[in-house]
């Protein structure tokens, strides 16, 4: 499965003109900090393997489905009926899943050709609108979910490529929540985008060609 839409760092060019945009930049440090120090918690006398490990593969292979998944319920919104900036934004960011899915998939040696069922069906009637502030809620709820579920598998990864590959991913839906958030007038205040209350999902299961 291989993109051909815009690339998943492009993440601006989707976002409608605001003098929030700069908060992307903020949010996008917080990310690397966090992921970051995730990444190199390892103890320094232990040599990580730098290509993934069969344990890695498993949990790769489950975070492959969750964005396929992410992708399939964007592509929904669109059907649904989004247009102008909504539209292009759940356009790109449905394109951005899938780069996220085929750089997993690669990293691990598999193909990214199933995804999450049960993730789908769990948001898949809140996507299916056509309306910009309730899409934007469920879309930027689902990309702080993705973040938080990422960076809870971030100490189970032992290679290099895994870790370093998901902190890098986590950056991203962090900064995609971010648009969603200011595209659908949602934050009053600072707080509303930092201050994210976001529970990890279980990834096992559930999984559709």
């Amino acid at each position: 499965m291989t993109s051909k839409g815009p690339s998943p760092v492009d993440l601006e060019s989707a976002a409608p003109a605001s003098s929030r945009r700069s908060l992307l930049g903020a949010l996008g440090a917080v990310g690397i900090a966090g992921a970051a120090a995730f990444a190199a918690a390892r103890p320094a006398s232990a040599a990580p393997p730098t290509a993934p490990t069969a344990g890695d593969k498993e949990l790769l292979r489950e975070a492959m489905r969750f964005e396929l998944a992410a992708s399939a319920l964007y592509r929904d919104a669109v059907d649904a009926g989004l247009t102008d900036v909504a539209a292009e934004v759940a356009a790109v960011f449905a394109e951005n899943h899938v780069t996220y899915a085929d750089e997993i998939a690669g990293i691990a040696g598999f193909s990214a050709d199933s995804m999450n069922e049960d993730i789908y069906d769990q948001f898949r009637s809140q996507f299916a609108t056509d309306d910009v502030e309730a899409f934007a809620e469920v879309a930027s709820g689902l990309e702080n979910t993705a973040a938080a579920t990422h960076t809870s598998l971030l100490p189970d990864y032992v290679s290099i490529d895994a870790r370093t590959l998901t902190a890098a991913v986590v950056v991203q839906e962090a900064r995609m929540a971010t648009v969603l958030i200011d595209l659908g007038g949602l934050a009053s205040s600072l707080d509303d985008v930092f201050d994210i209350d976001a529970e990890p999902l279980t990834l096992t299961g559930g999984t559709t060609s």
